[in-house]
């Protein structure tokens, strides 16, 4: 890691530990592969939703379509695609 990312980890963060019960532990380790996230910034939305921060809210067709990932990946663990296929796909480049 680049030294100027860890004075910006550093600064902003602090390290926590936490024990999830089996099944949120699930929904966070399914939603991370389709988002592409880390388990820190699913954690970090939830927490900020909890504390009424504004988060972005998906649209019901997105919710439907990241539910069908979800399944198509619970069924086939081998369809995940890595994000740069991902983002070809949704933003083309001219």
């Amino acid at each position: 890691m680049p030294s100027y990312w860890k004075e910006v980890f550093d600064v902003a963060a602090k390290k926590i530990a936490i024990t999830l019960p089996e099944e949120l532990y699930e929904l966070v380790e399914r939603a991370r592969k389709i988002e592409h996230r880390t388990r820190s910034e699913l954690i970090q939305e939830a927490l900020r939703t909890h504390f009424g921060e504004h988060v972005y809210t998906p649209t019901e067709a997105e919710r439907r379509m990241l539910d069908e990932a979800l399944d198509e990946l619970h069924q086939d663990p081998q369809s995940s695609r890595p994000w740069e296929a991902v983002r070809q796909e949704i933003w083309p480049q001219s």
